[in-house]
């Protein structure tokens, strides 16, 4: 069930008047019973995953604060995290390790399930093992009823591709609630429009010259490459923060508050800054569930250098079981690194050419996550360099669409912000709001036939 369909839209019409409706006392039930639909709507089948990772998650929380030995609770945690690992280990990379072993001992390609993933699985996951490992460290209490702890795993706008929740993040809000027709809720509609937009828009708009270009073909030209070089990085951008936008501001109509996820990445100035910026859930879970356990920044450099390396390594072959992406995440380590080395030994660059050189450093990596092996991001990445121009007026009105939704989303990206929305939805009257969402609405029903999946959801 994506959010840009109508099947969607009239999912969440019952649903906000059921939340509104219903009594304060059954809120968690609704969250519960409406995740369940939302989630089971796409495979009714992978329905158990999360209600399995919350039961394991609700029992190893227990477990672990009912002793004081602190050996024990270590290893209670540990056992704990294993089996929440283990479905997200089974489901996505038991063929990605089979294939591995096969080729050691000379057997050759080798499908041992060839399963379907299950949605948001990686999502899920890390948003169970937040929790576990929280209480562990004493920053959130035990949860003991087993309802609070399903509507913060399952609630739906971030169930499926984030943002990922820590437990204080949610689990507060879902037992209070607001009034219906008040600021956050003109926001919300906002933010849910300028993700529509992204998606519908930018994102899917371009997706096609750049699906063109990885598919190969001995008619494409330099401008092809080039096109699908730049272009990714804003579909991908568009696709998963426009994704990000409808979470925040859906959730936001049904009064909850999620963490902000993107802060303008591609206006930053070095690839540790851009990751500060980029799937900020993401990047924080990454540094404080795997990087400081390691010793973080505490150890010798060359120590150090490691654990960005293991950490970023493990953050790509999280998005996907293929090496294309340990090797995309091995490069951003490896960004990050270098930088740090580099930090008090040469001159800084003007910021305006750390922008540009941290977005060109990403701008490749993205042609690593894109490809669906290195050979293929090898023949994109020097496409626009090695394939020929036969005639460049020709090649630029060929793709002029993206060519132009590039322009445009660059002479806006330093102003998309949640903040600068509010201070502009603030001055608009809900007279306009309500054409502007009838607007999107029909705009959604028209376009969303042919639009893509997010890219996201096959993590």
């Amino acid at each position: 069930m994506l959010f840009h369909t109508p099947v969607f839209l009239g999912f969440f019409a019952a649903y906000l008047v059921a939340h509104f409706v219903a009594p304060p006392q059954w809120r968690i039930g609704l969250i519960v019973l409406g995740s369940t639909v939302f989630y089971g709507y796409w495979n009714p089948a992978y329905v158990w995953v999360p209600y399995v990772s919350m039961a394991v998650a609700f029992a190893g929380a227990i477990a672990v604060v009912a002793t004081n030995n602190l050996r024990r609770r270590r290893f209670t945690l540990g056992a704990t995290v294993a089996c929440l690992l283990a479905p997200l280990v089974f489901f996505k990379y038991t063929d990605f390790l089979a294939a591995i072993f096969a080729a050691a001992l000379g057997l050759g390609p080798a499908r041992v399930l060839d399963l379907g993933l299950p949605l948001g699985i990686s999502f899920v996951t890390f948003t169970s093992i937040a929790y576990v490992v929280d209480v562990f460290r004493g920053r959130f209490e035990v949860v003991r009823e087993p309802g609070r702890l399903a509507a913060y795993i399952l609630f739906f706008p971030h169930l499926i591709a984030g943002p990922i929740l820590r437990p204080h993040e949610l689990i507060p809000q879902i037992d209070r609630l607001r009034s219906l027709l008040d600021a956050r809720f003109r926001l919300g509609i906002a933010i849910v429009l300028v993700g529509l937009t992204k998606k519908l828009l930018f994102a899917d708009s371009i997706a096609p010259f750049v699906d063109r270009a990885y598919a190969g073909g001995a008619a494409l030209n330099a401008v092809d490459y080039a096109t699908a070089f730049y272009g990714f990085s804003v579909q991908i951008y568009c696709d998963f923060s426009g994704y990000t936008d409808m979470a925040v501001g859906l959730a936001m109509i049904l009064k909850i508050r999620l963490p902000t996820n993107f802060r303008q990445p591609y206006n930053a100035a070095s690839v540790a800054d851009f990751w500060r910026r980029w799937h900020i859930t993401l990047s924080s879970w990454l540094r404080d569930y795997l990087y400081i356990p390691l010793g973080g920044s505490r150890r010798s450099r060359s120590r150090r250098i490691f654990n960005v390396l293991v950490t970023m390594g493990l953050g790509g072959l999280w998005h996907g079981a293929s090496w294309t992406f340990v090797v995309w995440g091995l490069v951003h380590g490896a960004g990050i690194a270098v930088a740090q080395a580099l930090r008090g030994r040469t001159t800084a660059l003007p910021r305006w050419a750390a922008v540009l050189l941290t977005f060109h450093f990403v701008t490749f990596a993205w042609v690593l996550f894109r490809a669906p092996d290195l050979a293929t991001a090898w023949r994109v990445a020097s496409g626009p360099f090695s394939a020929p121009v036969p005639d460049l007026g020709g090649a630029l009105a060929g793709n002029l669409e993206p060519l132009l939704l590039m322009a445009a989303f660059l002479a806006t990206h330093r102003f998309d912000s949640h903040a600068r929305l509010a201070l502009l939805v603030r001055q608009v009257p809900f007279s306009v709001i309500w054409p502007a969402a009838a607007v999107a609405v029909v705009y959604l029903l028209v376009a969303s036939g042919a639009s893509e999946q997010f890219i996201y959801f096959e993590f």
